[in-house]
């Protein structure tokens, strides 16, 4: 079993630790000190990395260590190469932070330290083309320093910058931006291997796009015609010519799609609208109900919700506690549980994120019983 140290980015450390479990679910996932830092212990492989919202960088039996002073650390690290060599690569190292740091630590010092080191053991140290990196990463909330050889040479870009839900060509405001349309998808499907994406309230495509783009099977549903021209000008716009969008209604899926292709999918997500809907006069609380009794007898085995609710403050380190969760704009939470219950859902966790200061969103993820 490989054991692994994996950066969470700061965004959002509580969903990314979900999405850490979903995406790994045979592993052990053991939080470290600081929430943006996690242990995984996992047989699989980790082809999955690439596809997250919320992994920053993972270190190959990688150590988390309590700072006291550079010549401890340093001598940790020496020992640390011992055991796991470079094997005569070409080297490089990388030093990053979360947060303020560790004060009095310098990172370009201790990165050229242990550069030196790897000289020392014969490595050739090549900052333009190494073929390993060995990562050092100082948190300043946990006051400890990660280290260890690092898988893809270290911190994965956030990609979701370059695709903006602003900048598509087609674009409403209460669209999700792709970091947590991503997120989202991820933890309601698990892994890839496991299944696609059933997105069966598309609007502009978010959840499906970010879905295609992770190389899953997916399927985006929506009533208005528009609606799926636009999402699909808008996946030609992200870089893919798939075509994954049917008009349907989300109320009836059953009735647009065919065993074959449900049974492709793992997961469903979900941001039903809750300005003018298109479904016409029907309420949003009997919306949502009657797409969550749609979902009842497909083999799906992970949903997410993406509610609006009041404001509250932000709540990025853990899920949130039952008596904590703001309120929703249209359903109380007794009455959003029982509806998950009666369309054989089971309610496991919710996360808040803020949009502005009179409008929350709740992140809701639900299983099968």
């Amino acid at each position: 079993m490989g054991e692994f140290i994996v950066s969470l980015r700061g965004w959002h450390p509580a969903l990314a630790q979900a999405e850490l479990k979903a995406l790994f679910p045979e592993g052990k996932v053991k939080m470290l000190r600081s929430p943006r830092l996690a242990q995984l212990s996992t047989s699989s492989t980790l082809v999955d990395f690439s596809i997250s919202a919320g992994i920053e960088a993972i270190f190959e039996d990688g150590v988390n260590t309590e700072w006291i002073n550079e010549s401890m650390l340093l001598e940790e690290i020496k020992q640390h190469l011992n055991s796991h060599p470079h094997n005569g690569t070409r080297c490089a190292v990388h030093s990053w932070k979360h947060g303020q740091g560790i004060a009095g630590c310098s990172r370009t010092a201790l990165a050229g330290k242990v550069g030196g080191l790897l000289s020392k053991t014969g490595a050739l140290i090549d900052l333009e083309t190494p073929q390993r990196t060995f990562g050092l990463l100082f948190d300043g909330r946990s006051q400890t320093v990660t280290y260890g050889w690092l898988m893809n040479h270290g911190p994965k870009a956030d990609s979701s910058t370059e695709r903006r839900a602003s900048q598509r060509p087609f674009f409403k405001p209460v669209s999700l931006e792709p970091r947590l349309a991503r997120l989202a998808v991820n933890l309601a499907c698990g892994p890839r291997s496991r299944g696609g994406c059933l997105d069966p309230m598309t609007g502009t495509g978010g959840f499906t796009i970010e879905a295609v783009l992770s190389q899953r099977y997916a399927i985006g549903m929506d009533l208005d015609h528009e609606m799926i021209q636009g999402a699909q000008r808008n996946l030609e716009w992200a870089g893919s010519n798939e075509n994954p969008f049917v008009v349907g209604d989300a109320t009836e899926i059953t009735a647009t799609l065919n065993d074959d292709a449900v049974s492709k999918c793992s997961g469903i997500v979900l941001d039903p609208p809750y300005g003018r809907n298109s479904q016409g006069s029907m309420g949003h609380d009997k919306l949502l109900n009657s797409v969550l009794k749609s979902t009842t007898n497909l083999p799906c085995s992970g949903l997410v919700l993406i509610l609006p609710s009041e404001p509250r403050k932000d709540c990025l380190d853990t899920a949130l506690p039952s008596d904590l969760r703001p309120e929703l704009k249209h359903q109380s939470w007794n009455e959003l549980e029982k509806m998950l219950t009666e369309t054989g859902w089971t309610y496991r966790d919710a996360w808040y994120v803020s949009v502005h200061g009179s409008l929350g969103r709740v992140v809701v993820h639900a299983t099968r019983i």
